[in-house]
């Protein structure tokens, strides 16, 4: 298996198509990387005198990316990825470009076509509401005095007439706006409207220094980020319209630990919900999730204890080590270490070398992930006394269920009077969609953003547990 690709942040345009120049128009084609094949979609106009235009890789996650430079030489075109260190050469055939992918020195056949606006790939989501609603939308802003920001939100409720119970979503990882959207899927404005829909307002949010938001995103932790959660609730509770009594919160992801973290502490949350949160050490989820990615893109098994080896080795170097100049040091001899098995073909292969070493330790080495590696959510759990509703895909390649239910159901103390409850949902992946294999690449080609029945039994289990608070 070769990698090719680097995750970069998603940057969204609207380009209007010409065709003026010969390469003007939506190119698509298919790379062939051993046993998986990607998308490749150019989308080329001409403005003016040069050339510009996206690239969408939708099983990497990348869609309407603009960061490309373009050139034309007279029937050949030449794509530059900085990005990616990658380059991308062809030669126009009446309607095809034959070409060469160029990456980590390895050189990859890639044919295009031309493709008609009506036949090129195009996300689709059905799922996903449109206006007028049957309810009221309200934009707001509430602060976290903590940290002196504005937050800023939408807050969604069936009418301001009668008193509500409410629901806070708290997003997953990386900066994310309040409709949580990942390819062009946007699984908050779902979950609002359905609740909306049944009884149940919702606030959801921007992250801090996201959307309208104050702040900066890349200094918080997840800390912080349960900080900015909780100040939700307080503003929340000084609505007339809302039920001080019937507060709860749903966490997708790394929001999934954030509202454990908020149920051990915020004593104004009647439940919560934690949708692919994680209950095992932080630290030991992350090698575990690098594992099952891995073993999905049929890695061997020498590679996959590499990483494993490797990566529980350097988290706790990072955990433990305060020194920057020896915790490099460390790094490298473990790195020489781990690797010692393995062939120069495999080093190759996976861009294992001392740039590799350098590159984690500067993202390693962060605030966030510093912090998200010590996270051991067990201490939060053995501390909750409200209601919760743990829930997993059983196809989670990210957050792989099996493991963490367990581990919720091994540390919850169970009360009288408490609705303590697990679920996994056979055939779904981290974000809840029917799916294949559960990997990552999936996500942009299901049409699902969510899986109904998710929204009807979170829905159903809400309603439970308020029913049972009125006996």
């Amino acid at each position: 298996m070769k990698k090719i690709f680097i995750i970069v942040p998603l940057l969204f345009v609207s380009l209007v198509m010409n065709a003026q120049s010969p390469f003007a128009g939506i190119w698509q084609g298919t790379l062939d990387e051993d046993k998986f094949d990607f998308l490749v979609v150019f989308r080329i106009s001409e403005e003016g005198s040069k050339l510009k235009g996206t690239m969408d890789i939708p099983q990497q996650l990348i869609v309407d990316y603009k960061s490309i430079k373009i050139k034309a030489e007279n029937d050949s075109l030449i794509v530059d990825l900085a990005a990616f260190k990658a380059t991308y050469k062809a030669v126009r055939k009446s309607d095809s470009l034959l070409g060469i992918w160029y990456q980590s020195g390895q050189e990859t056949p890639l044919n295009m076509a031309l493709t008609p606006e009506d036949k090129a790939f195009r996300m689709n989501r059905p799922q996903t509401p449109q206006p007028p609603y049957p309810y009221i939308c309200k934009d707001v802003t509430f602060v976290n005095k903590k940290a002196k920001i504005n937050l800023a939100g939408t807050l969604t409720i069936p009418d301001t007439t009668k008193v509500w119970p409410v629901v806070v979503l708290v997003s997953g990882s990386g900066p994310q706006d309040r409709n949580e959207e990942l390819l062009k899927h946007q699984p908050f404005l779902i979950i609002a409207d359905f609740f909306t829909r049944n009884g149940i307002a919702v606030l959801r949010y921007d992250d801090r220094g996201v959307g309208k938001s104050e702040g900066k995103f890349n200094e918080a932790t997840t800390a912080d980020l349960s900080s900015d959660a909780g100040s939700a609730v307080s503003f929340l509770k000084t609505l007339p319209y809302i039920d001080k009594k019937a507060i709860g919160m749903v966490g997708h992801s790394e929001g999934g630990v954030i509202v454990l973290m908020q149920a051990s502490q915020n004593k104004s949350l009647r439940f919560v919900i934690s949708m692919a949160g994680v209950s095992i050490p932080c630290l030991q989820l992350l090698v575990m999730q690098n594992d099952k990615i891995m073993e999905g893109y049929g890695a061997e098994e020498d590679i996959r204890d590499f990483f494993w080896n490797f990566n529980t080795g350097l988290y706790n170097l990072v955990l433990t080590e305060k020194n920057n100049d020896t915790l490099r040091s460390k790094a490298m001899k473990l790195f020489d270490e781990s690797a010692a098995t393995l062939s120069d073909e495999q080093k190759k292969e996976y861009a294992l070398s001392e740039t590799y070493v350098s590159s984690m330790l500067m993202q390693l080495t962060t605030p966030w992930f510093k912090y998200f590696l010590s996270i051991i959510p067990s201490n939060y759990i053995k501390k909750i006394r409200t209601n919760v509703l743990a829930i997993n895909g059983s196809k989670d390649v990210q957050v792989p269920a099996d493991a963490n239910i367990e581990a919720f159901n091994t540390y919850f103390v169970q009360q009288s009077g408490i609705y303590k409850e697990t679920h996994v949902f056979p055939g779904l992946n981290h974000l809840f969609q029917p799916c294949t294999t559960g990997m990552t690449s999936e996500y942009a080609m299901i049409d699902t953003t969510i899986d109904p029945q998710v929204l009807e039994y979170m829905t159903a289990w809400i309603k439970k547990v308020l029913a049972a608070g009125k006996k």
